[in-house]
Formats: C-alpha cells, structure tokens, sequence
C-alpha cells in the first residue's frame, strides 16, 4: 500500500508500507493490502506503519481523517 501523511502545507511521510494500525473514535483498527476501502475519524494517538523493508514506525497525532481506497491510504 502506498501511505501518505499529509500537513496542510506538505507532505510529511510517503511511504510504501505493508500495514497501519490508527485509532479511531470507536477504537484501534488495522489495515492490510486488500482491505476493503475504508474512511475513518482519527483520534489524538499513535499511528503505527511498518514498511516495505519491515522496519515499524510511528507518528503522532492531534486528531486527523484517515481514507483507504484501493492501495492508497491518505492520513491528513
């Protein structure tokens, strides 16, 4: 899947990644490639991401939007 961070001004993180893991409203979710297409609200917390080479990483966040469709996953 292709990730995207995005600040209102740049692109903060563009990575090709093999899973996410976000909170939401309702609690913690979990995507992986062929999820179905998904949009949720963002609550302030720890999005975790693990790349291509397998390395996981992690961003914090005040609150944002978080929209899966196909192999795009977009955070702003």
């Amino acid at each position: 899947m292709k990730l995207k961070i995005l600040l209102p001004t740049q692109i903060l993180v563009e990575a090709e990644v093999t899973k996410v893991i976000a909170e939401a409203e309702n609690g913690s979710f979990c995507l992986l490639p062929h999820h179905i297409d998904f949009v949720a609200s963002l609550v302030p917390g720890l999005l975790a991401y693990t790349t291509a080479d397998g390395i996981e990483l992690f961003s914090a966040l005040a609150e944002g939007i978080l929209i899966k469709r196909d192999d795009e996953v977009l955070v702003s």
